[in-house]
């Protein structure tokens, strides 16, 4: 995922390790050997939330975000466009109309996945394995932020 910075004021929040909890109304399955998970067909989600800590590098722990972090300015304008693992663009209105702090992108971020999650595919389930948040990518052809998930 490049992050390029055309916004600065992603850097800490495109930092986060988070991970998308994904409950499934069936139990996902091993695909052969290897580490990687796969829905049933079948497969509807239940529950999605997102959960987000901030790495520190000292003591290679993880922390949770403060109140400071959680209310400091993450993206500047007063609407971002998000695309997760689908085609699907859900396009987000900041709260004061002029920037979202890093909570408010982060249930942007997890309100896209709600909205368009199910309508992924990943060995003919819903992607439940592509989970690992890695940041938001601005697309060049359409200016649309791509939503980073890694497994």
């Amino acid at each position: 995922c490049d992050k390029g910075m055309s916004h600065p004021e992603l850097k800490f929040f495109n930092s986060l390790s988070g991970r998308l909890e994904i409950q499934v109304n069936l139990p996902p399955e091993r695909i052969g050997q290897l580490e990687n998970l796969r829905a049933p067909p079948e497969a509807q989600i239940v529950t999605l939330s997102l959960k987000v800590q901030v790495f520190n590098r000292e003591d290679q722990g993880f922390r949770d975000l403060t109140d400071e972090e959680r209310s400091s300015v993450a993206f500047l304008g007063g609407e971002i466009s998000l695309r997760g693992e689908t085609d699907t663009v859900v396009t987000h209105h900041a709260r004061n109309g002029e920037s979202f702090t890093v909570d408010e992108l982060l249930e942007a971020v997890a309100d896209t996945e709600r909205r368009t999650r199910d309508k992924s595919e990943w060995f003919g389930g819903v992607d439940v394995h592509h989970v690992f948040f890695e940041g938001i990518s601005q697309s060049s052809e359409d200016g649309v932020w791509s939503i980073c998930w890694g497994s």
